[in-house]
């Protein structure tokens, strides 16, 4: 009896030290998880502009199959210029263009920033304002590592309820976005031709209507 009770009791004390060793490793990922994304919001304080190509699959749990968005995109401050087959969106800050191609319609607007939709620099810039760093894990993609982090909101209610950034080890960019929103509607977001700091031009990011298209001014 003795000899089984000894056994028991070093058993225990096994599965505990387990245990506490288990939480220990947890919490040092977590907190490597957060250093990373702090290292990430200092990186991306120093740009001042971005240019890339990009890939938006967009996946609702009504389809049958994901929709697939290919373009090019070019950002500075609250300024974005982005284009694809569909259409063109462009703001200087104050107005913001919508070109319609297939209609052939321009939308012009007061620019308003719109907490629904995913701005990778604006979320970068103010996460912490809004996420939680819940964890983080270094993996390898197309023979090219990666860090990848999970952020959770800390409103209930936001409209993101899952973000996971994929983080390039060499350069510490981001170069693919995975978002679910309240409705689990499901986005990644893939960059590539990665330009930083560019000099753009501010005629980027106004938008002349070519000739022959409805101009439609929404604008109080």
């Amino acid at each position: 009896m003795r000899c089984f009770t000894a056994f028991r009791f070093s058993l225990n004390r096994l599965l505990l030290l387990g245990l506490c060793c288990s939480c220990w490793t947890a919490a040092a990922a977590q907190d490597a998880a957060r250093q990373l994304m702090e290292r990430l919001h200092a990186r991306y304080q120093q740009i001042d502009a971005l240019q890339a190509s990009f890939v938006q699959i967009l996946q609702t749990p009504y389809a049958e199959r994901p929709d697939t968005l290919r373009g090019r995109l070019w950002l500075q401050g609250d300024r974005y210029r982005v284009e694809t087959p569909r259409q063109t969106i462009v703001t200087d800050g104050r107005t913001t263009w919508v070109y319609l191609t297939d209609t052939r319609q321009v939308l012009i607007n007061d620019y308003v920033p719109d907490e629904t939709g995913f701005s990778l620099s604006e979320f970068l810039l103010h996460y912490s304002d809004r996420y939680d760093v819940r964890g983080g894990e270094a993996v390898t993609y197309q023979n090219t590592a990666y860090h990848r982090l999970h952020l959770r909101p800390l409103r209930p209610e936001a409209p993101f309820q899952e973000v996971v950034l994929w983080v390039r080890d060499r350069d510490l960019l981001v170069t693919r976005v995975d978002v679910r929103d309240v409705n689990d509607t499901r986005m990644t977001f893939l960059l590539s031709d990665l330009v930083l700091n560019p000099a753009l031009s501010p005629e980027l990011f106004t938008f002349r209507p070519p000739d022959g298209v409805e101009v439609v001014d929404l604008r109080q």
